[in-house]
């Protein structure tokens, strides 16, 4: 018809095999699993299977479900992100694993979940619910309100809190983590300027006016604050794999014009991959002794 947009549009950017895991949402349970992992190894906390799995597929299960929300809410294919276009070309595939997800939740507490996880999970699933309902699919809003790069890295520290309860010395690790992952929000954000003006009145690009400047600073300062954490507390691996993380960011988004905006998503998501090497340097270096 006359005025309407192609349903698939040309590809703007290239495709690169490494932007799959990005755009399959397949990164968001590896980087969950890698940062419930450096916890378990910084703090008295024990990892158990069934927790560790329910958390991953939960986490996959809702940004599988967040890709569908955004596909089905597009306004403006031609300013779409690659990983939106894709997730509208393979609606199929997404869905089923959304099934896959949400069966896979569903027979491991059939199975048998501790009642402490079930009871944590349930408090952060109705945070999840409100959120949701803000940012996501407004409900009680015309428009998503702004803020919502903010409250993902919240509730990244509240499913290893629902994964692992809590013990000593966690909370600053909690935070930490909610940081990096705020700031993983706030550079893709900023990448995404475009498609945000078209089809996300929420997203950080449209109201932190000075966003690019303040995230190389911001970048900057926290690299160095978490570097110095990483000499004078004892969780030296992990503070070290969090001033990294947020090096590797900072870096990224310094030079972001360089790439097209899928690049800088699956790049940023990678960064937050760090305690992997830091932690296996420790792990390394305890062994040798």
């Amino acid at each position: 018809m006359p005025g309407e947009q192609d349903l698939y549009p040309e590809q703007k950017e290239s495709f690169h095999w490494w932007f799959l895991p990005s755009w399959i949402a397949l990164d968001s349970p590896a980087v969950a699993l890698t940062l419930v992992w450096t916890i378990s190894r910084n703090t008295e906390a024990t990892l158990s299977f069934r927790p560790v799995a329910a958390m991953c597929l939960v986490v996959w299960s809702i940004y599988l479900l967040d890709r569908l929300i955004d596909v089905a809410r597009c306004r403006d294919w031609q300013q779409a992100t690659g990983r939106v276009r894709f997730g509208r070309r393979f609606r199929p595939l997404f869905v089923a694993c959304f099934g896959l997800g949400v069966s896979g939740i569903v027979a491991l507490l059939m199975i048998g979940l501790p009642a402490d996880v079930i009871k944590r999970g349930a408090c952060v699933a109705l945070g999840l619910t409100l959120h949701f309902v803000v940012f996501v699919v407004p409900v009680f809003f015309r428009d998503k309100l702004f803020g919502k790069e903010f409250s993902v890295g919240l509730f990244f520290g509240l499913a290893f809190y629902a994964c692992l309860g809590y013990s000593a010395g966690m909370l600053p690790l909690l935070i930490a983590i909610a940081l990096l992952i705020d700031f993983n929000c706030l550079v893709i954000a900023a990448k995404d300027t475009e498609n945000d003006r078209a089809n996300d009145p929420g997203g950080a690009s449209r109201w932190w006016r000075t966003l690019n400047r303040d995230l190389l600073w911001g970048g900057a300062g926290m690299t160095i604050a978490f570097g110095w954490a990483a000499i004078t507390a004892s969780e030296t691996a992990f503070y070290l794999s969090i001033a990294t993380g947020f090096l590797c960011l900072t870096a990224l988004h310094r030079f972001a014009r360089k790439l097209s905006g899928d690049a800088v998503r699956a790049l940023a998501d990678f960064a937050l991959f760090t305690p992997i090497f830091w932690n296996a340097m420790s792990i390394g270096y305890q062994a040798s002794r």
